[in-house]
């Protein structure tokens, strides 16, 4: 089965689980019918999505931008298709996005290149700027700050520091032969570090005559910062040249001074797109080479995909190449749960070309898994006849992956659905092939609920546990707002589970949820009214079964029966009436026998958790109390029941 012969709903995409011929659970395009390119995700603990990019849209989904000259924007997201925010940084000019992150307070720092000198940027020092700029949470401006010289500058790579600053590298442009504000020629690495409100502490200039980058930064401790850059010169900082263009890295201390630096290459273009810290402090790096010899033993085609694998002190571990006869890229990579190392990209070669088991048309997404000592364990593509690129890949909590990225429509080929035209934003959901019990990521519903007093409509403050059904273990807990009874709980995506309503002097509240059958729903909204603790309240108990004609309580009670403990513990005092209830169907005494075996299943229980046997009394009704028609399906199925009332308190 391949993707392009497959059934479309909507905008995702679902294709078979099997582990042959599974390629994405699914996937969707976001924008407009200009060109808009995802760059940067994160997804959220509440399963929600930010995703960031740069958009030149100003339709569909994209309309707010300052212009359609390209604005960078950040969005909240669900897989459901919402959006929750957007906001658009830009001004009239060009502004494109170099790297983003989550900072401690909630919020994001953001660099990137700007044009601009309105909008949100009020200063341009000549042709195109550096810009940083502080989010809050829900992306709106905090600060912004340009840096660069009167040349072009671009700003690539940025983390916030142990103690508050950050630290940005990017690249400041210099006139051929030397030039008038810098110590070398060309192009430069770049760094700066910055305030928490964004004053400048220093600026650093690091290269040669020939031309440098800083492509990403790694903390390494508090004065400990490793610079991963590219570098085509051979001389001044650049200490040696193992080709024409190279790998170059750097430590600098927190002043800015470099503490020791290497390069890494063969003997023609290399670089580096992206790096990692694992768990036992290794650097492990991506980027593309064109060479083959010195540290590439392999050349596949018109450049590979590189990694390279470093001690902290930068001394090689191993250095791999993958790819096929035509060119490959890496965009971003990351350290799964397992240790090992998952890369995105994209790919040209053609299907069962080297590493490549299938290609759908021009440049393909391309997701490699790769161990710990750098050799391939799968590889996926995806994509159609256009060009489609993954930039980004997180590994999922429950497991598989969510790829990010940018997809062009060939116009000539096959129509794809929900593609708003231009280049879209390309949002991807992968299976693992070596775990074929993940399943497909959904942003889970949200529970949204209020609890108030029955007979007055007073809100109660409660306490509302979420519970799983199949473990009865705790999953999480919230508090009502004690002045509107209000409350937000988020649900798990799958499974069966409930929640359990606990509030000072009143009876309990407990309701099952069979998420798998919800999953397309961004809310669920719940109204609990709960009757206070009296003498001759009753709860029907929803959520005990039987087998039919049987007493046994079945294993799907449990999380109701942990319900009714749960209220015998917080209040120590109660007694209570356990009473069965059947239908008129039937033999009159079998049905009385059947209703008092029922609700001394339930007493055996609860004394077995520990409940004291003098604070239950049973009873059996058989069919002489409905409280509905017998003369229904839905009626008989009411008064087949188990019920729990206050006897004294």
């Amino acid at each position: 089965m391949t993707l392009r012969n497959s059934f479309f709903a909507l905008s995702f995409l679902l294709i078979s689980s099997s582990l042959s011929a599974q390629i994405a659970f699914w996937q969707t395009y976001l924008g407009g019918t200009g060109l808009d390119r995802g760059k940067e995700m994160f997804v959220q603990p509440d399963g929600t999505i930010i995703i960031a990019g740069e958009t030149y849209s100003k339709n569909d989904q994209f309309d707010g931008n300052h212009s359609s000259n390209g604005d960078i924007v950040i969005f909240k997201y669900s897989t459901q298709g919402t959006f929750f925010w957007k906001s658009y940084i830009g001004g009239s000019e060009t502004e494109s996005l170099g790297d983003l992150h989550q900072t401690s307070d909630g919020g994001f720092i953001l660099i990137g290149t700007t044009k601009s000198s309105d909008g949100d940027l009020s200063l341009n020092r000549g042709g195109s700027d550096i810009m940083v700029a502080k989010l809050d949470a829900k992306a709106r401006i905090e600060w912004v700050r340009t840096l660069g010289s009167k040349y072009n500058d671009h700003g690539y790579a940025i983390r916030e520091l142990p103690n508050g600053d950050y630290l940005l590298g990017g690249d400041i442009g210099a006139p051929k032969p030397i030039g008038e504000e810098l110590p070398h020629a060309g192009y430069e690495c770049y760094l700066a570090r910055l305030s928490p409100t964004g004053s400048v502490k220093w600026t650093r200039y690091y290269g040669g005559t020939g031309n440098e980058k800083v492509v990403d930064i790694q903390v390494l401790g508090d004065n400990n910062f490793l610079i991963i850059s590219n570098t085509d010169s051979k001389d001044l900082d650049v200490g040696q040249s193992m080709g024409e263009k190279d790998a170059w890295l750097f430590m600098i201390d927190g002043e800015g001074e470099m503490t020791w630096q290497t390069s890494f290459g063969g003997e023609k273009d290399d670089d580096i797109q992206c790096s990692i810290i694992d768990r036992e402090g290794n650097i492990v790096m991506g980027g593309t080479t064109f060479s083959q010899g010195g540290l590439i033993q392999e050349q596949k085609g018109n450049g590979d995909i590189w990694m390279v694998k470093l001690t902290p002190k930068g001394q090689l571990i191993w250095s791999k190449t993958f790819g096929g006869s035509r060119a490959e890229g890496i965009n971003d990579i990351r350290l799964t749960k397992d240790d090992q190392y998952i890369v995105c990209g994209l790919t040209k070669s053609r299907t069962t070309d080297g590493d490549i088991e299938l290609n759908q048309g021009y440049f393909d997404g391309w997701l490699l898994k790769i161990s710990e000592q750098g050799t391939r364990l799968w590889s996926r593509t995806i994509g159609y006849e256009g060009k489609d690129v993954l930039t980004a890949i997180q590994e999922l909590p429950e497991g598989g992956f969510l790829a990010l990225g940018y997809a062009k429509q060939d116009l000539k080929g096959f129509p794809l659905p929900g593609f708003h035209g231009g280049t879209d934003m390309w949002l991807c959901n992968f299976g693992d092939p070596l775990n074929g019990k993940v399943k497909p990521f959904v942003t889970p519903p949200v529970l949204v609920g209020t609890i108030k007093d029955r007979k007055t409509g007073r809100p109660i403050e409660a306490t509302i546990t979420l519970t799983d059904n199949r473990t009865l273990d705790s999953l999480t807990s919230t508090n009502s707002d004690p002045v509107d009874g209000t409350f937000t709980l988020l649900m798990p995506a799958y499974g069966l589970v409930s929640i359990n309503v606990m509030g000072e002097g009143y009876m309990f509240f407990g309701q099952n949820y069979q998420m798998d059958t919800i999953v397309d729903r961004n809310q669920l909204n719940q109204e609990i009214l709960l009757d206070p603790i009296r003498i001759g309240a009753k709860l029907i108990l929803k959520n005990i079964y039987f087998e039919t004609g049987q007493w046994d309580l079945l294993p799907a009670s449990y999380a109701e029966m942990a319900r009714v403990k749960a209220f015998m513990d917080k209040n120590p005092r109660v007694k209570v009436q356990i009473s069965g209830h059947t239908d008129n169907t039937g033999n009159k005494q079998s049905k009385m026998r059947l209703s008092e075996n029922r609700a001394g299943s339930v007493k055996r229980y609860l004394i077995g958790k520990g409940v004291s046997q003098y604070r239950m009394q049973i009873k059996g009704f058989g069919m002489y109390r409905p409280i509905a028609p017998n003369t229904t399906s839905s009626g008989r199925k009411k008064n087949r029941r188990v019920e729990f009332e206050i006897m004294s308190k």
